[in-house]
């Protein structure tokens, strides 16, 4: 049974977080059975949310940007898993990373408002885990990485840390260079990390899935 893990790389450059998403993706190849999809922000326009309400009259976002291309694989199918990175700006996620979560606002609307038809995904069964990427071994990395589980706890995914190495995720940090590539010699905690991750989500999805399978099996047997 096939397992899908989406990575997305919220930086609007193709370099380092996006190497440490890949290597995370890589990471979560633990069954030939896992499928694995990318997606870079990189070149792609999303704007924030600006409130305009169009989603609640509309049925679906109505700011025309690349969004809705980008946001889709987390939708259609929901996935087994997900693994979000973004670049630390001044501490915390880049402008990029926090318009592509706040849009997801657009899909909620029928939580709060009767005239809304639109519900939330269903991610209850998928595994979370956040990847950064700063200049300096503390420069806000961990700060990222919060603000994006923050976002997967709301949204009703089910969150997993890095372990021992990483902490609450995959930190990277550029080894005092600022090369596309230095991330990748940061192999002690930013490559390793990022593998660790990328096993864990495909893991934990692995374990939600044939859960819910089982839990759903019981419920028809009336054991629950």
């Amino acid at each position: 049974m096939t397992l899908r893990i989406v990575g997305i790389s919220a930086s609007p450059r193709k370099a380092n977080t996006e190497i440490l998403i890949k290597e995370a993706l890589e990471g979560a190849k633990i069954t030939q059975d896992v499928e694995t999809v990318f997606i870079s922000l990189a070149g792609k326009k999303i704007n924030g949310c600006i409130n305009c309400r169009g989603c609640i009259t509309q049925g679906k976002c109505i700011i025309k940007d690349d969004w809705e291309e980008t946001f889709k694989p987390l939708i259609d199918p929901i996935p087994n898993g997900v693994i979000l990175g973004a670049p630390v700006y001044f501490f915390n996620l880049n402008s990029q990373a926090r318009a592509y979560m706040e849009r997801a606002t657009s899909l909620l609307k029928g939580l709060f408002f009767k005239d809304a038809k639109q519900f939330p995904p269903d991610w209850s069964k998928t595994a979370a885990a956040g990847v950064s990427v700063g200049y300096d071994r503390h420069g806000g990395q961990e700060h990222t990485i919060s603000s994006i589980i923050h976002w997967f706890l709301i949204n009703n995914f089910v969150a997993v840390g890095g372990s021992h190495i990483g902490y609450i995720g995959a930190p990277g940090w550029l080894m005092d260079e600022a090369n596309k590539d230095s991330v990748a010699k940061d192999i002690k905690v930013g490559m390793a990390s990022a593998r660790i991750v990328g096993r864990k989500v495909a893991e934990t999805g692995l374990m939600l899935k044939y859960g819910a399978d089982i839990l759903e099996q019981m419920k028809v047997n009336g054991e629950i």
